[in-house]
C-alpha cells in the first residue's frame, strides 16, 4: 500500500479531518491532501510526529510489510524455480534479495531454503560453503518461528543435518523440540470436509496424494530396516525385507525408482557387484519411467508425471552420489568398469 493511502486509512480510521492533521503538523490542508493522492510526500522530520497522530509507527506509516502471505510465497516459489534454470546462482541471487526485503518473514525462509536445496540437488551440486551456511541459517530462521508448522519442519531439516555431521547431541536436542504428532488426521478431515461440499476432485486429491506419501513412508521405514539388518549382521533378514519393499511399491503403484532403490542398498549390503550393477541400470531407467498418474485407481485425480522430465532432474544428483570418491556405499563398485559404462566416464586419476 502507498504511503498516501496509509495515510488516509489511518487518519480517517482516528477520525481525524485533513485540517486536523494538518494543525497538529504545522502545514496546510492542501498539503495533507497532496500527501493523500500520493502528488507528494510528508517531510522526513515530519513522519515520527504523523505515525504518532495516527496511532501507528514508522513501519506502519511507510507501510513495510514483514510478512508475505501463503499465496505470495508460492507465486515467488514458482518464479524461484523458473530462474533456477539459469543456474544455483541465480536462483540464490533472488531468493536472498527477496528475503532482504522480507527477514522476519520465517514462513519464506523455510521455504526458499527446502527450494534451493532442491535447486542444488537438481543442478547436481552440493554448493558451495557459504550456500550451504546460508541454507542453514534460514533454517535456523524458521525454527524459532512461532508459527509451529513453520518451526517444526525446520527443526526437522536441521535434525537430518545434525545426522549427517555425526552431531548427535544436537540432533538429540532439536528431537526433543519436536512436539508428538497428532492424534487427528488433518488430511482425513480436510477430505471429508470437500467430500461434504460436493468437491469429488478435491477429497480425491487429498486421499491419493496420502495414500501415496504412507506408502512411500512404508517403504523407506522397510529400507531402514533393511539397513539395519546389514549393521547387525542379520544377512538372513535382507532378502525378505527387500521384497517385502519392493512388493509393497507395486501394491500401491509407487514410481519404480524406490524399489530399484531398494535392489541397490540390499546388493551394496552383501557386496553383490552383478546384482548392484542390475539394480543401478534399473534405476536409471526408471527415473524416464513415466509414473501413471490420472491412469490408475489408486491415483485417478493427480496428474500423470513425466518421467523423461524427472529423471533429468534427479539425474545429476544421483550420479554425484554414485561417483562421489567420499561416499564408501559404492566404492566397491567403483573398480568395475560396467559402472562407470552406467554412470559415465571415470574421473582422471590425480
Amino acid at each position: 500500500m502507498e504511503i498516501g493511502s496509509v495515510i488516509r486509512e489511518k487518519r480517517t480510521a482516528q477520525g481525524l479531518t485533513q485540517e486536523q492533521v494538518a494543525t497538529a503538523l504545522g502545514v496546510s490542508a492542501p498539503a495533507v491532501s497532496k500527501w493523500e493522492r500520493g502528488e507528494s510526500f510528508p517531510e522526513i522530520t515530519l513522519l515520527p510526529a504523523l505515525a504518532r497522530l495516527l496511532g501507528t509507527d514508522l513501519n506502519g506509516l511507510l507501510s513495510f510489510q514483514q510478512e508475505m502471505g501463503r499465496e505470495e510465497i508460492a507465486a515467488f516459489l514458482g518464479r524461484l524455480v523458473q530462474v533456477a534454470e539459469e543456474g544455483p546462482q541465480a536462483a540464490f541471487a533472488l531468493a536472498r534479495a527477496q528475503v532482504g526485503q522480507f527477514p522476519r518473514c520465517d514462513s519464506l525462509a523455510l521455504n526458499v531454503a527446502l527450494t534451493l536445496e532442491g535447486v542444488l540437488t537438481m543442478a547436481g551440486r552440493e554448493g558451495s560453503a557459504e550456500e550451504r551456511e546460508w541454507i542453514q541459517a534460514l533454517y535456523r530462521q524458521a525454527a524459532e518461528s512461532r508459527d509451529q508448522a513453520v518451526a517444526c519442519q525446520a527443526q526437522a531439516m536441521l535434525f537430518g543435518r545434525a545426522m549427517e555431521e555425526g552431531d548427535f547431541a544436537q540432533a538429540e536436542a532439536l528431537l526433543d523440540r519436536l512436539p508428538p504428532q497428532p492424534l487427528y488426521d488433518r488430511a482425513q478431515m480436510e477430505a471429508r470436509l470437500a467430500q461434504a461440499k460436493g468437491d469429488g476432485d478435491r477429497a480425491g486429491q487429498l486421499l491419493e496424494h496420502q495414500l501415496l506419501q504412507q506408502a512411500s513412508g512404508a517403504q523407506t521405514t522397510l529400507l531402514a530396516l533393511l539397513e539395519l539388518a546389514g549393521r547387525e549382521g542379520r544377512r538372513g533378514d535382507l532378502a525378505p525385507l527387500a521384497d517385502k519393499a519392493v512388493a509393497l511399491g507395486q501394491l500401491l503403484e509407487l514410481a519404480p525408482y524406490g524399489g530399484w532403490s531398494v535392489r541397490l542398498q540390499q546388493a551394496c549390503l552383501t557386496r553383490d557387484t552383478d546384482a548392484a550393477l542390475a539394480a543401478l541400470a534399473g534405476l536409471l531407467v526408471s527415473l524416464e519411467t513415466p509414473w501413471p498418474g490420472g491412469t490408475s485407481p489408486l491415483c485417478r485425480h493427480l496428474p500423470r508425471k513425466d518421467g523423461a522430465v524427472l529423471g533429468a532432474k534427479l539425474r545429476p544428483g544421483i550420479l554425484r552420489e554414485l561417483t562421489d570418491p567420499d561416499n564408501p556405499t559404492y566404492a566397491f563398485l567403483r573398480s568395475d568398469p560396467r559402472f562407470w559404462d552406467l554412470v559415465g566416464e571415470a574421473p582422471a586419476a590425480p
